[in-house]
């Protein structure tokens, strides 16, 4: 009403905004200089539901009549409807959408299960900074929002400021805390591309390691973020072929040792994959100046680990009776695929440990083919196998399963088709996955080349890898490592060693 105390005059924006409005005509002022739409001064009658039910979408309820009186009445659901006026700003609300659409990444998710979401919370400021910078990054990138990904670009840069004095001193107490800022870097280098600021963050990495040693990440956080420290670095040092100081028995422990029970079956599985850069070092070495003595080092040390893993895969078969099913798809489906049947698992954590034995296990097999007598590999794999069976108390009368076990593979080829399958349950149901993986493109990358002479299985992995926006092109240069790894180095022929079975 016009002249009547405690009404206001203003706009309908400056009334929501609660300051007092210019009332300049058609729009105030004072909108238009803070960059508001401003909402006019026509009057509005608003009606509020103040009831506590339930948002209702009408055509969810359909309408129904009933009778006041022997009168009928139409009776329609109670429907709210939300609008946000165009005056509100979610700047606010960035942070949140940003971070919450980076653990949509299931890669990252669950490569980061453990330290990913505390860093995201009150961790400390750098670690809150380095995943502000990498989620606004991920955001703008995935949404093509520069503005966004400006803002993570910044971030990144406070960041680093932050860093490089935390890190001036590395014998200062509580250094090992930077392990998840540096992690949260690396990450967002690597999406970037930008490969010296990776090579940096990896350098880091390994030196904050070594400084704080094996004790410092014996509790959580940090023990999380170690084992996806630990499995970027063995990755790292495959590629470089390079021995990891990560293979001392000590790492091996000493981070695990508080809580054992805590230490899953891929840490187990690491153990053994982290001394295979040494061993392809050795291997390089050998391929520029045979030294039989060196050789047989090199071969004894292949075989233990061919053991440990073999051990390894039995004890798993012991302990998840029926973990694997398969399905036959609609015939249709099953026609065109190059395997007719579907691989499926009771959990992706089975799926995730079986993918990463099977990498383990195409390494092992290239470089004892590489090293062994041509005639003496098939032995050496069958003796091994037994060996490992009995000693794990593998009843050898307990039926096979779909899954191959050690005594079943003879060359790099069976790991590499069954790292397929097993993938592709993995990543049917990506979204869903909430454990750890600590590998999740790693063994495919390995597969590739092994069937890179084989077009069904080439496409089968394209396919596979473009059902989602988060691993679509890996296969087509999108990541400049993915199927470039050691594999087609250790499998260069030596002589005839290797011509029998490849």
């Amino acid at each position: 009403m016009v002249n009547v105390a405690g009404k206001s005059k203003g706009c309908g924006t400056c009334k929501k905004r609660r300051i007092k409005c210019d009332e300049r005509k058609p729009s105030c002022q004072r909108c238009e200089k803070s960059g508001y739409v401003c909402a006019g001064y026509e009057k509005r009658i608003h009606f509020i539901n103040k009831s506590t039910a339930k948002f209702q979408d009408a055509q969810d309820e359909p309408s129904s009549t009933i009778l006041i009186n022997n009168a009928p009445v139409k009776v329609v659901p109670r429907m709210r409807t939300v609008a946000v006026p165009q005056e509100l700003s979610l700047a606010a609300f960035r942070n949140d959408v940003c971070i919450s659409f980076l653990m949509h990444n299931f890669v990252w998710r669950t490569y980061g299960k453990g330290w990913l979401e505390p860093a995201a919370g009150k961790l400390d400021d750098l670690s809150n900074q380095s995943i502000r910078a990498l989620s606004a990054l991920f955001f703008g990138i995935s949404h093509k929002q520069e503005d966004i990904q400006m803002v993570g670009a910044l971030r990144y840069g406070k960041a680093l400021g932050l860093l490089r004095p935390a890190l001036s001193d590395p014998r200062k107490p509580g250094v090992e805390k930077l392990i998840i800022p540096i992690l949260l870097m690396l990450m967002h280098a690597s999406y970037e591309e930008d490969t010296g600021a990776a090579v940096a963050h990896v350098k880091g990495l390994m030196m904050l390691l070594q400084v704080a040693g094996p004790y410092k990440f014996q509790h959580q956080p940090l023990r999380s973020a170690f084992e996806s420290a630990r499995s970027t670095l063995v990755t790292t040092f495959c590629i470089a072929r390079q021995p990891l100081f990560l293979q001392a028995e000590e790492w091996k422990a000493i981070p695990w040792v508080l809580d054992p029970a805590s230490k899953s079956q891929q840490n187990y599985l690491v153990d053994i994959l982290v001394d295979i850069p040494g061993f392809l070092h050795d291997d390089a070495k050998l391929m520029e100046h045979d030294d039989p003595e060196a050789r047989d080092s090199l071969l004894s040390r292949v075989k233990g680990n061919l053991y440990a893993l073999h051990h390894w895969r039995f004890t798993w078969e012991l302990l998840n009776p029926s973990a694997v099913y398969e399905t036959m798809p609609p015939p249709a489906e099953a026609q065109r695929r190059v395997i007719p049947r579907k691989l499926n698992f009771r959990s992706h954590t089975q799926a995730a440990e079986i993918i990463l034995y099977n990498a383990t296990h195409m390494c092992l097999l290239a470089l004892l083919i590489r090293l062994e007598d041509p005639s003496a590999v098939t032995e050496t794999i069958l003796t091994t196998a037994a060996t490992a069976a009995f000693d794990s108390g593998f009843p050898p009368e307990t039926p096979r399963t779909t899954l191959q076990l050690p005594d079943d593979v003879r060359t790099p080829h069976e790991p590499a088709i069954e790292i397929c399958r097993a993938f592709e349950y993995q990543v049917s149901e990506a979204g869903r996955i909430q454990e750890s993986n600590l590998f999740f493109l790693f063994p495919l990358g390995l597969a590739w080349p092994v069937l890179e002479d084989e077009k069904e299985y080439q496409e089968w992995i394209k396919e596979m890898l473009s059902t989602s926006p988060i691993t679509s092109g890996y296969a087509v240069g999108r990541n400049q490592w993915f199927g470039k790894y050691f594999m087609p180095k250790v499998m260069a022929r030596r002589g005839r060693a290797a011509d029998a079975v490849f």
